[in-house]
């Protein structure tokens, strides 16, 4: 090997090394999660619901079937925990909170979950990022934040 090629794969190297520390740091500053992974003993849903615990947690169990969300329009309080639950009625399905970290994939016969805590009101959209039929881009549902 000569002196240009050890050159080359030094800075290669360094170069990779740079880019592997800015995408930790940027998921260390975005605080940017992987998902829990939920015991084998929770089991999929098959209708979505929402649950107000006594300390003001709310727990959303969604369920992405085609091509929609259940439930379609949940509201909840500025500043508290949200609790999402996810499974699959039927297909793949993605989960992505506008705004938020929140990106699931719903998976036939699994759970997934996520606390978010929404800070500021608004309407927060969710929409399917995995394609899942005909009307995928019509899968829509939504979070309202007050």
């Amino acid at each position: 090997m000569d002196r240009l090629e050890k050159i080359v794969l030094v800075f290669s190297a360094g170069l990779l090394g740079i880019f592997f520390l800015a995408l930790l740091a940027a998921a260390r500053l975005q605080a940017i999660d992987v998902p829990p992974c939920l015991p084998p003993e929770v089991k999929p849903f098959s209708a979505g619901r929402v649950d107000t615990l006594p300390d003001g947690t709310r727990q959303l169990f969604y369920v992405a079937r085609m091509w929609r969300f259940e439930p379609e329009i949940v509201e909840v309080p500025v500043g508290k925990p949200v609790d999402i639950f996810l499974s699959a009625g039927d297909v793949t399905h993605g989960f992505y909170l506008s705004w938020t970290n929140t990106n699931l994939m719903a998976i036939p016969g699994a759970v997934n979950a996520y606390t978010v805590k929404i800070e500021k009101p608004g309407i927060y959209p969710i929409i399917c990022h995995e394609y899942c039929g005909s009307a995928h881009q019509n899968m829509v549902a939504y979070i309202l934040a007050k």
